[in-house]
C-alpha cells in the first residue's frame, strides 16, 4: 500500500500542474486575440514576476526559523501581486483614472520609446519627486512595454520587497521580538497591501525605506555593509520624498548614539563611533539640502521653515475631497495625542464618507484596539530604548512622522502617506510584553535593567518572553 501511494503521488501533482499550464496558455492565447497589449501584456508580466520570484521566496522561506513565517511568505507575495489588480480596478473603474498613477502611466508611455533608443533628453521638469517617478515609469515601460496592468504589478512587486526588507530589519535588530506577529502585520495589513500596489510614489518609498531601514539595522547591530545599504535606501527616498529621508536620518542619529560598544572592544571603538556619527551627519546634510530645494526653502531649513511648510500643507489639504478641516499647525506636547489619532488611526467609522474610507476606518480601529490590548508590549518597548537602538529609531521616526504629517487635514492623503510609518510603529506591537516582577510596576523605572537576567524570565501561555531585555 505504501509503495502504491508513493508511486501515484507524482501523478497527483503533475497532472493538475499540466492542466493549470494548459488553461493558462489557452487563456493567454484568447487574451492576445481579444484584448490589447495593455491587458494581456500585464498578465504576461505578472506571470513572469510570480514565477521568477517564487523560487527566491521559497529559498528565503527555507532559512526562516519560524515555520509559520516560511509558509506565509509565498502567500504574501501572491497577495501583494493580487492587490495590484484591486488597486487598478478601483483607480480606473471607480475613480475614472483620476489618480497620480494615470499621470505616471501617460508619461511612461511617451518616454519608453525614447529610452529604448537611448534618448534621455526629454524635459520632465524637476527630477526630484514627480519627475523621478515619470522617468522610472518610462524605464519600466521600456522593458515590459506600455501596459497599465503590467506597471501596477511591477510596482506592487517592488512594494513587496520593501516590506520584506522591513521584516528582515526587525528580525536582525530585535531578535527577541515576535517575528510571526510582525510578519502578519507588515505583510497582511490592508493599507500596506493596497496603497503600495500601483504606479506611484508609495511603492517606491516602501522599497527605499525598507532598504534604508535594513541598512540602519545593520549599522545598529554592527553587521557589515550597513552604511552602503543605508545610503542606497536614503538615495531612493531623496529621489521622491526627501523630507521623509530627513525624518529617517534624524531618527537614526540618536539610535546610533544609544548603540553600546561591544564587550571587549578595541580602544579605537570611540574613534570609529565618532567617524560613524560624522558620516551620518554628512548624509543628513545632503538630504536636508535636497528637501530644502524641493520645498523652495531659500534660507535655513529650520523650525520656522518647517512651521511654514506645515501651514501650507494644511491649507492645501483642507479644501480637497475627504478633508476634515482640523489639521494641527501649531504642534505642542498637549496636541500630540490628537495628532497621533489623526495620523495613525483616523478616519473613525462614523467619519468615513465612502467604502474605501470605511475600510480604512476599520483598519484604524483594529490598530487602535491592538495598541490598547498590547499596551504591555509598548511599555516593554519603552523599557528597552537604552538597550535596543532599533526601538529608538522606530519611536523617534514615528513621533517625527506624526509631527510632520499632523498638519494634513485630509483622510485620503493621510491613509496613503501613513504606509511610510506603519512598518516602524508596528514594531512596538511585536516586542515581548513587559510584565512587572515582585516589585510591581515601579520596577519599570526603579529596578536596574541589568538585574533582569534570563533566570528572571518566565514563559506565559503564549510561549513568549515575560520580560523585555532586548
Amino acid at each position: 500500500m505504501t509503495s502504491r501511494t508513493s508511486t501515484l503521488r507524482p501523478y497527483g501533482v503533475t497532472v493538475p500542474a499540466i492542466g493549470a499550464v494548459a488553461l493558462y496558455m489557452a487563456f493567454l492565447a484568447w487574451a492576445v486575440e481579444h484584448s490589447a497589449y495593455d491587458t494581456w501584456g500585464g498578465v504576461l508580466v505578472g506571470t513572469a514576476l510570480l514565477l521568477g520570484s517564487l523560487p527566491v521566496v521559497l529559498h528565503l522561506a527555507k532559512r526562516e526559523p519560524d515555520p509559520r513565517v516560511a509558509r506565509l511568505l509565498p502567500w504574501a507575495l501572491g497577495l501583494k501581486l493580487g492587490a495590484s489588480l484591486i488597486r487598478l480596478l478601483i483607480t480606473f473603474a471607480v475613480y475614472d483614472g483620476v489618480a497620480d498613477a494615470n499621470t505616471y502611466h501617460t508619461a511612461g508611455h511617451l518616454l519608453a520609446p525614447m529610452y529604448r533608443r537611448g534618448d534621455f533628453s526629454a524635459d520632465i521638469g524637476p527630477l526630484v519627486g514627480t519627475g523621478f517617478m515619470k522617468v522610472f515609469t518610462g524605464l519600466v515601460y521600456a522593458v515590459i512595454g506600455s501596459t497599465r496592468l503590467g506597471g501596477f504589478v511591477v510596482f506592487s512587486w517592488i512594494g513587496f520587497w520593501g516590506l520584506y526588507l522591513f521584516y528582515r530589519a526587525f528580525c536582525l535588530a530585535c531578535p527577541e521580538g515576535d517575528r510571526w506577529r510582525y510578519a502578519c502585520l507588515v505583510f497582511l495589513l490592508p493599507s500596506l497591501l493596497f496603497w503600495p500596489s500601483s504606479i506611484g510614489k508609495e511603492a517606491w518609498m516602501t522599497l527605499s525605506l525598507g532598504v534604508a531601514t535594513y541598512g540602519a539595522a545593520k549599522i545598529l547591530t554592527r553587521t557589515r555593509g550597513g552604511f552602503v545599504t543605508l545610503a542606497l535606501g536614503v538615495a531612493g527616498t531623496v529621489a521622491v520624498r526627501p523630507h521623509v529621508g530627513v525624518i529617517l536620518m534624524v531618527s537614526l542619529l540618536p539610535a546610533y548614539l544609544f548603540r553600546r560598544p561591544p564587550a571587549g572592544g578595541s580602544i579605537l571603538g570611540p574613534v570609529a563611533k565618532i567617524g560613524g556619527i560624522l558620516l551620518l551627519g554628512v548624509i543628513l546634510a545632503v538630504v536636508v539640502g535636497e528637501a530644502s530645494e524641493l520645498f523652495g526653502v531659500k534660507d535655513h531649513f529650520d523650525a520656522e521653515a518647517v512651521s511654514a511648510l506645515r501651514q501650507r500643507a494644511n491649507a492645501q489639504t483642507s479644501v480637497a475631497g475627504s478633508s476634515f478641516g482640523n489639521g494641527t499647525t501649531d504642534f505642542s506636547p498637549s496636541a500630540f495625542p490628537g495628532a497621533l489619532m489623526s495620523v495613525l488611526f483616523r478616519p473613525f467609522p462614523w467619519e468615513a464618507g465612502n467604502p474605501l474610507a470605511f475600510i480604512a476606518s476599520l483598519e484604524g480601529t483594529f490598530l487602535l484596539g491592538m495598541m490598547v490590548v498590547c499596551r504591555g508590549r509598548i511599555v516593554g518597548a519603552l523599557r528597552s530604548v537604552l538597550h535596543t537602538p532599533f526601538v529608538v529609531l522606530c519611536l523617534v521616526y514615528s513621533v517625527l512622522f506624526v509631527y510632520g504629517f499632523s498638519s494634513f487635514a485630509n483622510f485620503g492623503v493621510l491613509t496613503r502617506q501613513r504606509v511610510q510609518v506603519f512598518p516602524f510603529a508596528l514594531v512596538l506591537l511585536a516586542l515581548p510584553t513587559y510584565r512587572p516582577a515582585q516589585g510591581g510596576w515601579r520596577d519599570l523605572f526603579l529596578r536596574p535593567y541589568d538585574e533582569v537576567r534570563p533566570a528572571d524570565r518566565t514563559r506565559g501561555e503564549d510561549d513568549e518572553p515575560a520580560w523585555l531585555p532586548l
